[in-house]
């Protein structure tokens, strides 16, 4: 799986693993991959109510390359 160049997320403390899966174009299912077996920042709290930290999130994609854009 292959990151865009630039992706686009909503601005906010936290993200949704909806939020997420839309801007990469992900399925949840690879959204769990990249939780389990890559540096991708781990979520507080589960399923729907998963929150993701926005700025580790934001690293997280420049460190592979990538720009987050945020609107």
């Amino acid at each position: 799986m292959t990151l865009p160049a630039t992706i686009v997320l909503p601005a906010g403390p936290t993200l949704r693993s909806a939020d997420l899966c839309a801007a990469f174009g992900f399925t949840r299912q690879s959204l769990n991959y990249y939780c389990r077996r890559r540096d991708f920042p781990q979520p507080s709290g589960r399923n729907s109510a998963a929150r993701y930290d926005t700025r580790a999130v934001s690293r997280w994609i420049a460190n592979n390359g990538s720009k987050a854009v945020f609107v």
